[in-house]
């Protein structure tokens, strides 16, 4: 029964940190996807549509659903606004904000405005990964090593 508790408190020092992990991860293929698009509108002149093919498997499961999910807007030819782009439910307003307004913005200029957008959305995700990284290090590990110590402790009380 002690174990269980302790179980406990573990597992939720592993869902919080694993929280911090994926959204680190999220940026981090968010930048890549960015560096990807660099090259490829730059060199390739591929369409938008062949690049996110090319590289969607690469990227983590909740970036890929979400470039998935642009993808299929960008199939059916829809309008892409706000509004219909869906964003990852663990991103902070100002983050989805940002994220979303760079995807309604993907494709609609010529080579050499889209070039400088996309080294300026850079910059701001980077940003945002920065501080992703820095809640990793410094909250995530923190929340579970307090979980484990909070486990611990209780686990002691009851004995």
């Amino acid at each position: 029964m002690l174990g269980l508790i302790f179980l406990a408190f573990v597992a939720i020092g592993v869902v919080v940190y694993n929280y911090y992990k994926s959204r680190k991860i999220f940026f981090e293929n968010l930048l890549s996807f960015c560096n990807h698009l660099k090259i490829e509108i730059e060199f390739s002149k591929n369409t938008l549509a062949q690049i996110i093919d090319r590289y969607l498997t690469s990227y983590s499961s909740h970036f890929a659903q979400v470039l998935a999910h642009y993808k299929s807007l960008l199939d059916t030819k829809q309008d892409i606004t706000t509004q219909n782009i869906v964003m990852w439910k663990r991103l902070k307003p100002e983050e989805a904000t940002a994220v979303t307004e760079f995807l309604v913005e993907l494709g609609r200029h010529g080579v050499g405005e889209e070039s400088h957008k996309l080294r300026a959305n850079i910059v701001i995700f980077e940003s945002h990964h920065k501080t992703a990284v820095e809640f990793m290090k410094t909250r995530a590990s923190l929340y579970l090593k307090l979980c484990i110590i909070l486990g611990l402790g209780v686990v002691i009380i009851l004995i």
